[in-house]
């Protein structure tokens, strides 16, 4: 599978802004890589998939804030393939970055699989019964 990603740019962007929606490519270029059978290319031409991601915020004013290491971040990721399009959003948290969860979910929606398929449900303990 091959994936076209890219960003539009924003015109009259900070430079803050910027870094930290390129620090997020960067990262999910990376994270898409690593998943087996997936290639990420910097042209649409040959692409399966069109991934976009749309924006990035920073929900933290602080010094970490443009990486993935430092602030907590939300991503905005539209996807499009054969006139199927989804948007979706991702944040940091719970152990993952932003951009890992977003390839989880990517490859997720590539292979026909519910977003949520990999969070594990509480089952109820025991028998239950309703009562009137």
């Amino acid at each position: 599978m091959t994936i076209y990603l890219y960003t539009h740019p924003f015109d009259d962007a900070p430079q803050g802004a910027t870094l930290l929606r390129l620090n997020a490519l960067r990262s999910l270029r990376d994270e898409l890589a690593a998943l087996p059978g997936v290639r990420v290319s910097p042209v649409p031409q040959g692409a399966d998939l069109e991934v976009v991601l749309t924006n990035v915020i920073a929900t933290d004013d602080g010094p970490g804030a443009l990486d993935r290491e430092g602030g907590h971040r939300i991503l905005v990721v539209r996807l499009s393939r054969s006139g199927e399009r989804l948007d979706f959003v991702c944040s940091d948290g719970r152990g993952q970055s932003a951009e890992r969860q977003a390839a989880r979910r990517i490859r997720n929606w590539v292979a026909g699989e519910d977003f949520f398929s990999s969070m594990s449900a509480p089952t109820p303990a025991g028998n239950m019964r309703a009562i009137a």
